[in-house]
């Protein structure tokens, strides 16, 4: 048994594509006594049963990887509510500059 194939302790879907019906899922599993975090696609098979396919990543869980990656998701949806206020509030002064740019070149 390969590392993706063992079995969940944990399991969240985190994206879904109907066109190619492929899921992005978050999953926890021990493999040889290591417990991992994998962020992995599935696909359907035959039988209907979702299964895990070797592409993806795995990292071992502990506070150091997951602090890390809470801090990136953290910083990332900042970023994504700091690009929304920044766009509402100044869009008018982005516009102006974005056509001054445009039109001295």
């Amino acid at each position: 048994m390969d590392l993706h194939e063992a079995p969940e302790a944990y399991s969240r879907v985190i994206h879904y594509d109907t066109i190619k019906e492929v899921q992005v899922r978050l999953t926890i599993n021990t493999f040889r006594g290591v417990e991992y975090m994998h962020l992995r696609k599935y696909y359907m098979d035959f039988d209907e049963e979702w299964k895990p396919t070797p592409e993806g990543i795995a990292l071992p869980l502990d506070l150091s990887n997951s602090r890390e990656l809470f801090i990136g998701l953290v910083e990332i949806l900042s970023l994504a509510e700091s690009k929304e206020i920044i766009q509402e509030y100044f869009s008018d002064l982005i516009q102006e500059l974005y056509i001054e740019t445009n039109t001295n070149h």
